[in-house]
């Protein structure tokens, strides 16, 4: 393994909502990079860069991101899209540690089950930030439950 690792640290984590929406209405919104804004707590823009004309699988996007008082900013790639079912992304791309984050979309009668998930592999290397965070992996956690939150509010409002 290349930096210290502690493999103990966790690295994975998840929330799930049932939404009264169409799994087609969920998967709209969840890749509609104006949208995914306004459903993160610390994701305040998105955009695609440069040979990117919509999200698809290779789309690059930059996401601006505030928590707290610290501001980053982080390229990603798409790496799963299917419509009405599933939605993941790389930050950033290429790099051996980088973190995805993904939606699952079942449909339930006629609304749907959402599961928004990641797996960080850099929180468990404390040479590595944002390894060196302490409680930034139940951060994330905290942050999927709230997204999927603001999900409901949105789209059942």
């Amino acid at each position: 393994m290349s930096p210290t690792s502690t493999d103990d640290l966790p690295v994975d984590g998840s929330a799930t909502v049932r939404l009264d929406v169409a799994p087609d209405v969920v998967f709209a919104a969840l890749t509609d990079l104006d949208v995914l804004p306004t459903l993160s707590p610390e994701n305040e823009r998105c955009e695609l860069l440069e040979g990117s004309d919509a999200v698809e699988v290779g789309a690059r996007f930059r996401g601006w991101n505030r928590s707290g008082d610290h501001e980053w900013h982080a390229d990603c790639v798409v790496t799963e899209l299917e419509p009405g079912r599933r939605f993941a992304y790389e930050v950033p791309p290429g790099f051996e540690h980088a973190t995805t984050w993904s939606y699952e979309i079942e449909p339930d009668g006629d609304g749907s089950v959402v599961t928004e998930s990641f797996h960080a592999p850099m929180l468990a290397l404390p040479d590595v930030y944002p390894g060196r965070i302490e409680g930034r992996c139940e951060n994330l956690r905290r942050a999927c439950e709230t997204t999927l939150a603001n999900l409901r509010a949105h789209l059942e409002s």
